[in-house]
């Protein structure tokens, strides 16, 4: 019995482990059949076939849509260095010089996820998270604002750190993703500072 009970511990982790390859395999090859091939083309058939394994191991791992959409997400924040969704202004505005350049380097996947109709489901697979964390990191700026304003520049804010951004500077300006980063983030602090500035003006015009 010792010797069943020491074997099953030996082989969990390495169950684990095969798991976790056989995961990242079906994500990596899911990534590899959007560049390749479009989210047109895009399905569990065609994911099993690209990763080498069995449609209902895809299954296994990711039993629902909405769970492939969250792996894929992962998968993509950390190929992409996206990181976790920024809390605070210093973080935003930290972001689009991280995350600009290595969207270049991944250009055709990124245009993909950004650019197609298909590629809407992705986006928006975690919409809320992302707006609350957007909320968050620009709430001290628009502290004092009408609501109304301070969801303008929230949603501002939303655009200059997206994938549209990037392309639009690139694709109409020439920017290269080091320059658009830089351009995002100088426009963010400038527009979280003329949010501050009007805020207090406010203040100072009312006590007057």
């Amino acid at each position: 019995m010792t010797t069943v009970a020491l074997s099953s511990a030996y082989e969990s982790p390495l169950r684990e482990e095969q798991k976790e390859a056989t995961r990242q395999r079906i994500l990596n090859a899911a990534g590899k059949l959007m560049e390749d091939r479009g989210l047109q083309q895009f399905s569990y058939a065609a994911l099993a076939e690209q990763a080498g394994v069995t449609e209902r191991t895809v299954y296994r791992h990711f039993p629902s849509k909405d769970a492939l959409l969250q792996g894929l997400w992962e998968w993509y924040a950390q190929r992409t260095r996206f990181g976790a969704i920024p809390q605070t202004e210093r973080d935003l505005l930290a972001q689009p010089l991280r995350t600009f350049p290595a969207f270049e380097k991944d250009e055709e996947l990124c245009r993909a996820l950004w650019l197609s109709p298909q590629g809407r489901d992705f986006r928006l697979s975690n919409v809320e998270e992302r707006k609350a964390g957007i909320k968050a990191a620009v709430a001290e700026a628009t502290r004092g604002l009408p609501p109304r304003e301070a969801k303008w520049i929230a949603a501002v804010v939303h655009l200059l750190v997206s994938g549209t951004a990037l392309w639009t500077m690139k694709d109409y300006w020439g920017l290269s993703g080091e320059e658009a980063g830089k351009a995002s983030a100088m426009a963010m602090g400038m527009m979280l500072n003329a949010a501050r500035e009007k805020v207090l003006r406010n203040s100072k015009s009312q006590k007057a």
